[in-house]
């Protein structure tokens, strides 16, 4: 077997590797960063972080096992490069452990805004259909003993299809519906409050849209699907791997991403913001009014409104302020 053979087969499946690699470096970042500002986070989430940190991990051991064989044992021996070997559907298991938890903790989200029994049960049927038929594609892997043999399978082909599918109806359903209830601001906010909405628009703007993760989420979820087209365009190569790798390691980025994103918006917002009003009326008499707003986004019900206003006594007869706190049920 020539050199540009091997290269072909397993050229994008060592660089999907060595890419990986460098996003479990960011992911390491991301989880110190978190760890430093976890601790008004319920328990259960930095359980969650952490049991996704543990997977990742897991999940570069056998990455690096992949890389070792077919980068130094198959060149020795260029038979090796068709092998399917020990380590890929180990190290499949880790990611799709890993995802699951990731979904999981994004649907609880989407139910802790929506309160929509309908949707967030369809869409929890929907991922476990997308990981059955995913774990039994993956499952082929254990059964065929040479790349060849699975390429040729007929189950393999139709399963990654419809894992693409479901994958995009189910992901689309989730973002679509996070992205609906943070704009209706079901999170204990008055939408009449205008203040609550300029709040709302800065804390996003400068900080979450800011997150690299959201970019890099977007960008790894639309490449995601570019498996399945490779592994038609290029039948006999591994490249499909690659991309199932990057998509495993850009949803534990964006997790990590959103967790501190979380921490942002928790610090914005917490801080009392005055806005002033300043108008002329008859004569030489100044109207002054401000109103100091101070909403703890993690803590209230959504969906309940339960404000609880404090008129402050005025210094003058011309000043009024109004102190606006939201207390959790």
């Amino acid at each position: 077997m020539s050199m540009l053979t091997i290269s072909y087969i397993i050229g994008g499946f060592i660089e999907g590797i060595g890419i990986a690699n460098v996003f479990y470096g960011i992911s390491i970042a991301q989880a110190y960063v978190y760890m430093k500002k976890c601790d008004k986070d319920p328990q259960w989430i930095q359980w969650l972080a952490a049991g996704v940190m543990l997977l990742e991990t897991g999940n570069t051991i056998f990455l690096q096992r992949q890389q070792f064989f077919y980068s130094v044992l198959a060149i020795e021996n260029s038979h090796l490069v068709t092998r399917i070997d020990w380590s890929v559907p180990t190290a499949v298991g880790f990611e799709i452990l890993s995802e699951i938890i990731v979904q999981c903790f994004y649907i609880h989200r989407m139910w802790m805004f929506s309160k929509n029994l309908i949707l967030t049960v369809g869409t929890v049927i929907l991922l476990i259909c997308r990981h059955g038929i995913f774990m039994y594609c993956m499952s082929d892997t254990i059964k065929y003993d040479t790349w060849t043999e699975l390429h040729v399978s007929k189950g393999f082909m139709p399963s990654l299809i419809s894992t693409a599918t479901i994958i995009v109806l189910s992901d689309g359903i989730i973002a679509v519906t996070m992205a609906y209830y943070l704009y209706r601001s079901q999170s204990q906010l008055r939408r009449r409050a205008c203040v609550i909405y300029l709040i709302q628009y800065v804390a996003l703007l400068t900080g979450v849209m800011k997150d690299p993760e959201y970019r890099h989420l977007a960008y790894f979820v639309l490449r995601k699907h570019w498996c399945y087209p490779s592994y038609v365009a290029a039948p006999n190569s591994l490249l499909f791997c690659a991309f199932i790798i990057l998509y495993a390691r850009a949803v534990s980025n964006a997790l990590f991403g959103a967790l501190n994103a979380r921490h942002v918006l928790r610090a914005k917002i917490e801080q009392p913001i005055t806005l002033g009003r300043t108008s002329l009326y008859s004569g030489s008499a100044v109207f002054h009014e401000s109103h100091s707003i101070r909403v703890d986004m993690e803590r209230c019900t959504p969906g309940v409104d339960n404000p609880k206003t404090i008129p402050d006594s005025s210094e003058n007869g011309n000043k009024a302020t109004n102190t606006l706190e939201y207390i959790p049920e």
